[in-house]
């Protein structure tokens, strides 16, 4: 075997190494934190609002506690506010899906700056970078297309399936996500919560299908309580501070942990030093 040089610090200077990495970890650790907090405050609110629906009525009391009026919908089977309405998602957003471009053609992905998700990505509540991207030739030569940011991705095939997240940035999936672009933007966070309430019920729908997927079909036949304005206002300029934040934490993350990564090579052969 060949001679291999080792740098080995004294035990002050693998302290201070030590104390930098940790600083960015604990940094990350607080930020997913922060995130998690948030994500709970704003599905709290949700479940008040529109599951119990306890909303604020006029007199700003709970609705339905305070013996607001509930009409049962035959659509549903059960009873929701009075003055609401119902819809299937297909009847207030547009819906599709991507593809992949052909693997073996080099020049669909080579050098590639069109940002391509797939359906494993959707682990977090916003998406807001990719490792993966594909050419303007692999887009134009496959069913790839480009969604806007902001809208819903829903998995539909795999350990994923049913998971939801937002896309913060224009961009291109695989065929195993249904794009959701929604009519009205003030339904976004409302209709992202309602998809998630159903996690259990799509994860039952995708391993009673044939192939254990979801379908654009079944998701486009999803119905929906459509809430009053007023109250879908309020729940949208609520839930927009919060996605906005959490969107800033979780960029700021990936740019702690790009940081991280570069750092720690650079410190163990002592191209970076730290100071006393």
């Amino acid at each position: 075997m060949g001679n291999f040089e080792i740098n080995w610090y004294d035990r002050e200077t693998r302290q201070k190494i030590a104390k930098v990495l940790t600083c960015l970890d604990d940094k990350i650790f607080i930020n997913n934190q922060i995130n998690q907090e948030l994500e709970a405050m704003a599905k709290t609110l949700y479940d008040y609002w529109f599951v119990q629906f306890d909303f604020p009525d006029q007199n700003g009391k709970p609705y339905k506690s305070s013996g607001g009026k509930m009409v049962y919908n035959q659509d549903l089977k059960r009873e929701i506010p009075k003055g609401w309405g119902v819809a299937k998602v297909e009847d207030i957003a547009q819906t599709g899906s991507g593809g992949t471009p052909k693997s073996t053609n080099v020049s669909y992905y080579s050098n590639g700056e069109i940002p391509w998700i797939n359906s494993g990505e959707l682990e977090q509540t916003v998406i807001t970078s990719t490792s993966n991207f594909i050419t303007e030739e692999g887009l134009n030569n496959s069913s790839a297309k480009l969604f806007p940011s902001g809208t819903i991705l829903v998995a539909m095939y795999g350990a994923t399936a049913g998971k939801v997240s937002f896309l913060t940035f224009e961009a291109s999936t695989n065929q195993a996500i249904c794009a959701i672009m929604l009519t009205d933007i003030r339904m976004r966070y409302y209709l992202k919560n309602v998809i998630e309430d159903l996690y259990q019920y799509l994860v039952k729908l995708s391993t009673g299908s044939a192939r254990d997927n979801l379908s654009q079909d079944m998701i486009k036949n999803i119905k929906v309580v459509i809430p009053s304005n007023d109250i879908l206002d309020r729940f949208y300029d609520f839930s927009n501070n919060i996605i906005k934040e959490i969107t800033k934490k979780q960029q700021e993350n990936e740019q702690l942990t790009q940081l991280r990564d570069w750092l720690l090579p650079m410190l163990m052969n002592g191209q970076v030093k730290v100071e006393r």
